[in-house]
């Protein structure tokens, strides 16, 4: 049976696109890659997500309604059509077509959709043993996805536009950065002294004046997710300090300019004073998280509007990531065939 949308090359990935908490009683509608969709919730509470045309001309279901037996009924024409995906003309009630319906998953506070062939283990798993998660939210970035991929493959903006991630400007002669390249991901290893912060803030986490601060990341691209361990170390004993943070950002495309970026954030703190802390530091963790997030949005949309393939640009070693990171987007994540890396021209440091 023909399909009545196609499938999207993307959706072979899991992607959380709605906070849980959103999606409660009525239809929501999303945008994925130029594609909108629809979302709700069946009876059973169960999300389930369809591409936003009615399969009979196209009306746009999410100005439908949810009946009493948990089905979705078009505005337009009043087809039916249930949580499996069957969709009925109450003109012709005897028979039935399939809707392209997509897998769904609720997890870690987010709604996620897939194709529907997509299985089980292809679901990006990222909570790492010994950590809690503390929280979870989405930041909207004016800018492509391309745009949104660079920022989150480099650490030379920490200075200029964080507060409390990576170096000062005082300390960016202290940094020792270094990337690994694999095939289907990447990593990205940064250590550097610890900008001065208010003693309040730093005795709080357990850090001391002259510490190491360090961001150990990986990023994958099935799909788009990068990870990053944020923690601390004495400066002569290289001993890692009791509170460490792994943010873990999901790039989502809405658009040609606009990108989702999904964000969950997980901690550990491994002191038993300051366990009993527990609650306000990771209420400070998210919303220092948040507000780091929230800085790199805005300084997007100062990037190209249409980011060029870096053939003319001036990288320096801090910008290792960036190219074989869009490599593998292109590659991996929307399927392109391969291409030879742009490295543009590196400046010594």
């Amino acid at each position: 049976m023909k399909k009545h949308c196609e499938e999207s090359d993307i959706l072979k990935f899991p992607h959380p696109v709605l906070k849980s908490s959103s999606l409660k009683k009525k239809i929501k509608e999303i945008t994925l890659n130029e594609k909108k969709y629809v979302l709700y919730r069946d009876n059973d509470g169960k999300p389930v997500a369809f591409p936003i045309a009615c399969p009979h001309r196209g009306a746009l279901l999410s100005k439908g309604k949810i009946n009493k037996k948990g089905e979705l009924v078009c505005a337009y024409h009043a087809w039916r059509i249930n949580a499996s995906g069957k969709a009925q003309s109450p003109s012709v009630p005897n028979k039935t077509c399939e809707v392209h319906s997509l897998k769904t998953w609720d997890k870690y506070g987010f709604i996620w959709i897939a194709n529907k062939d997509t299985p089980d283990e292809a679901f990006p798993e990222f909570i790492r043993p010994g950590y809690e998660l503390i929280g979870k939210f989405s930041s909207h970035f004016d800018a492509p996805i391309k745009v949104a991929l660079d920022n989150f493959g480099e650490i030379e903006h920490a200075f200029k536009v964080h507060t409390f991630i990576g170096p000062g400007l005082n300390e960016l002669n202290t940094v020792d950065f270094k990337v690994k390249i694999e095939e289907e991901q990447t990593f990205g290893f940064l250590d550097c002294k610890y900008r001065n912060m208010p003693l309040f803030l730093s005795s709080f986490f357990g850090i001391k004046k002259g510490d190491h601060y360090h961001n150990d990341w990986v990023f994958r691209f099935k799909p788009l997710h990068g990870s990053y361990r944020n923690y601390w170390t004495d400066k002569d004993t290289k001993a890692e300090r009791a509170v460490s943070f792994i943010i873990t950002s999901f790039l989502v495309p809405v658009n040609a300019n606009e990108s989702k970026i999904q964000v969950f954030v997980q901690m550990a703190v491994n002191n038993k004073w300051l366990k009993l802390l527990f609650p306000v530091l990771k209420l400070s963790t998210l919303l220092i998280t948040k507000f780091e997030i929230w800085a790199d949005a805005g300084i997007a949309r100062y990037a190209a509007e249409d980011p060029e393939d870096g053939t003319n640009w001036k990288l320096t070693y801090l910008d290792k990531q960036i190219m074989p990171n869009r490599k593998l987007m292109d590659k991996i994540y929307f399927q392109k065939q391969d291409k030879k890396v742009l490295t543009g021209e590196e400046i010594e440091h």
